[in-house]
C-alpha cells in the first residue's frame, strides 16, 4: 500500500532558465509536520535540500523546483528514494516514462493536454495510475509490464476502443474508470484468451456507447459495480445467458433505453438497479432470481401505469423510486407483500392511488407531491406510522379537514406555511397557533 510519505508536485508554468526548465510543484501528504522551501535547484544542491526537509518533515512544500531534464523519466527515478506518490497539476509533454524498477506507488496528473503516449517499464510497485484531461487514444500498451496496477483512471482523454484483452495481463487490477472519453465500442476478451479479468469497479460513464451488450462483462466474474451513465446507449442487451456471481450495482441513467429485457442475468448479489434518466415506456423485465435487491430508481422515464405486483418477486426490496415519468394510476394488480420502507413517486400525473392488496407493514415514507390527486389516500388506516407526502396536488381543504392532526405533526405535508403567509391557493385551514396548510375551496 502506499504509506503517507508523499510527494505532490502541481506543475503550472514551464519558463525556461539559462539551459534549464523551472517548474512551479509542491512536496507534500499528510498536512501536519511540513516545511516549506521556496526555491530548490535540483541542477545544484537541490537533491540535498530534499532529502534534508523529509529527514524533519513529513510533509515538505517547494515553491519553485528547478529542473534540467523532463518531469518524468530520470527525473521521476531520482526522486522515486524520497516519496510514495506523485500528484502533477499540470504535465505539459507528449510522452510520460516512468523508468523500469521504478518504486513510486502511485502516479497521478491531473491536466496533460499534450500527453499522446505513457510508457512504462517493468514495474512492481506502481498500485494506482490517475491520469485526466489528455490526448491519449488508446489504453497504454505497457500497462501489462506494471503488475502490482490495482486502479487506472484515464478520464476526460480520447478514448474511442476498450478492447478488454488488453488488460487481462493486469491481474490486479480491480478498479478502472475510463468516464468522458470518446470510446464508441467495447470488445469482449476473444475466445482464444483463457484468462478473466479481476476487475469489481467500472466506470463508463459520458463516453459514446450506443449499443451495450451484457454479456462481455461475462469476463469480469469479481465485478461489482457498474457505471456506464451518461452515454447515448438506446439498446441493451444480453444475447446469451450469463452469470455474474459478484454484481451488486448497476447504473444506467442518462441514456436513450427505450425497453430492458434482463432476464437473461443472474443476479445472486445484485442490491442496487438505476435507470433514469432514460425513454422507457414499460417497466424493465428483470431477472427474477435477486434475494438481495433492495434499491429501484425508475426516474426520468417514459412509464405512464404502475402496478405493485410487479415486484412480487423481490422479497427484500425497500426502496422504490419512480419519479418524473407521466404515471397516472398506481394500484395492485394481485395481493402482494414487501418490507418496501420509502415509495417515492413525486412529480407524475397520479390521480388514482388504490392501496388494496398491498402489505408494506415497513413502510415510513410516501412521497406524492407534484401530482393531481384530489383526495387523501387512506394509507394512514393500514400503516398509521407513515409519512405522507402531498405538496402540489389539487386537493380541496374539506378532504385535509379530516386529517388536520396528522398535518398538525407534519406526518402528512401539504404546503405548510407560517399563520402570517400569503397562500397561491384560494383558501387554507389553521392547523395551529402558528402554522396553516394552503389547499383550494
Amino acid at each position: 500500500m502506499i504509506t503517507a510519505r508523499v510527494i505532490c508536485w502541481f506543475v503550472l508554468t514551464w519558463h525556461l532558465l539559462g539551459m534549464h526548465l523551472c517548474d512551479e510543484l509542491c512536496v507534500g501528504g499528510v498536512r501536519f509536520d511540513g516545511c516549506s522551501i521556496p526555491i530548490v535547484n535540483m541542477t545544484t544542491d537541490g537533491g540535498a535540500k530534499v532529502r534534508k526537509a523529509f529527514e524533519v518533515a513529513k510533509e515538505v512544500t517547494i515553491g519553485k523546483m528547478i529542473v534540467s531534464i523532463s518531469p518524468s523519466g530520470p527525473f521521476l527515478q531520482r526522486f522515486a528514494s524520497f516519496v510514495d506518490l506523485v500528484i502533477y497539476d499540470i504535465y505539459r509533454e507528449a510522452t510520460f516514462y516512468v523508468p523500469d524498477g521504478n518504486t513510486i506507488g502511485g502516479i497521478t496528473i491531473w491536466n496533460a493536454p499534450d500527453m499522446r503516449a505513457f510508457i512504462a517499464g517493468s514495474n512492481t510497485y506502481l498500485e494506482s495510475l490517475d491520469i485526466s484531461q489528455c490526448s491519449l487514444d488508446r489504453l497504454p500498451q505497457t500497462l501489462p509490464l506494471m503488475t502490482r496496477l490495482q486502479r487506472v483512471s484515464l478520464t476526460w482523454c480520447k478514448l474511442t476502443v476498450l478492447r478488454l484483452d488488453n488488460l487481462t495481463a493486469n491481474q490486479n487490477l480491480k478498479i478502472l474508470i475510463l468516464s468522458y472519453n470518446q470510446i464508441e465500442l467495447l470488445i469482449p476478451v476473444s475466445r482464444q484468451s483463457a484468462r478473466m479479468l479481476s476487475i469489481e469497479t467500472l466506470f463508463l460513464a459520458g463516453n459514446l456507447l450506443e449499443r451495450l451488450d451484457m454479456a462481455l462483462f461475462v469476463a469480469m466474474p469479481l465485478l461489482s459495480e457498474l457505471y456506464i451513465t451518461g452515454n447515448r446507449i438506446v439498446t441493451l442487451d444480453v444475447s446469451a445467458p450469463i452469470v455474474l456471481p459478484n454484481f451488486s450495482s448497476l447504473y444506467l441513467g442518462y441514456n436513450k433505453i427505450v425497453s430492458l429485457d434482463l432476464r437473461n442475468l443472474t443476479l445472486p448479489k445484485l442490491e442496487t438497479f438505476s435507470f433514469g434518466p432514460n425513454a422507457l415506456t414499460r417497466m424493465p423485465i428483470l431477472p427474477r432470481l435477486m434475494p438481495k435487491f433492495n434499491y429501484l430508481s425508475l426516474s426520468a422515464n417514459n412509464l405512464t401505469q404502475l402496478y405493485m405486483s410487479y415486484f412480487r418477486p423481490y422479497p427484500n426490496l425497500q426502496k422504490i423510486y419512480i419519479t418524473s415519468n407521466q404515471i397516472t394510476t398506481v394500484r395492485a394488480s394481485s395481493p402482494v407483500r414487501l418490507p418496501l420502507v420509502h415509495l417515492v413517486l413525486s412529480n407524475n400525473k397520479i390521480t388514482t392511488f388504490n392501496i388494496t392488496g398491498w402489505d408494506m407493514l415497513n413502510i415510513t415514507m410516501v412521497l406524492l407531491d407534484g401530482n393531481q390527486l384530489s383526495v387523501v389516500p387512506p394509507v394512514f388506516d393500514r400503516y398509521p406510522k407513515v409519512n405522507l407526502y402531498m405538496d402540489r396536488n389539487p386537493l380541496s381543504c374539506d378532504a385535509l379537514v379530516p386529517f388536520k392532526d396528522r398535518l398538525k405533526n407534519e406526518q402528512l405535508q401539504k404546503e405548510q406555511k407560517y399563520s402570517y403567509s400569503k397562500c397561491t391557493t384560494t383558501s387554507s385551514i389553521q392547523v395551529d397557533e402558528t402554522k396553516k396548510v394552503c389547499c383550494d375551496k
